[in-house]
C-alpha cells in the first residue's frame, strides 16, 4: 500500500492550517502586500480586509477538510501514480473552492 495520496493532502492540509492562521491573525494591512489579490479585493481598503479574513477562513475550512480527507486515504490503496493525481485535483478543488467562495462572498457583501 502506498501513501503518496494521504502524504500529499496532509502535508498541503498542515500547510494551509499555518497559512489560514497567520493570514486569519495577521492579516495584510495594505494592498501593496501580499494576501488574497483579485480584482475585487483591490477595489477599496474596505473589501480588501473583508477578502483577507474571509479567504483565512475559508482557507481553515480547506485544511481541516485535506486533513480528514487524507485520514480517510489511507484507508484506500492507490497506486504512486494515481494516488499523487487524485491527491493534485482534490488539492487544486479546494484552491479554486477557497478563490469562489471569497469572491462570491465579496460580491454579496459589498455589490
Amino acid at each position: 500500500m502506498n501513501y503518496t495520496f494521504s502524504l500529499m493532502l496532509l502535508t498541503f492540509g498542515i500547510v494551509f492550517i499555518f497559512v489560514g492562521f497567520v493570514e486569519y491573525f495577521f492579516p495584510p494591512k495594505s494592498r501593496n502586500q501580499k494576501g488574497y489579490r483579485t480584482k475585487n479585493s483591490l477595489k477599496s481598503q474596505e473589501h480588501w480586509d473583508f477578502a483577507q479574513k474571509y479567504s483565512a477562513k475559508m482557507t481553515l475550512i480547506s485544511s481541516i477538510c485535506l486533513v480528514v480527507i487524507a485520514f480517510i486515504g489511507s484507508l484506500l490503496s492507490f497506486s504512486d501514480t494515481a494516488g499523487f493525481i487524485v491527491s493534485f485535483v482534490v488539492i487544486l478543488f479546494f484552491v479554486f473552492f477557497i478563490r469562489q467562495k471569497t469572491e462570491k462572498a465579496i460580491k454579496d457583501r459589498f455589490d
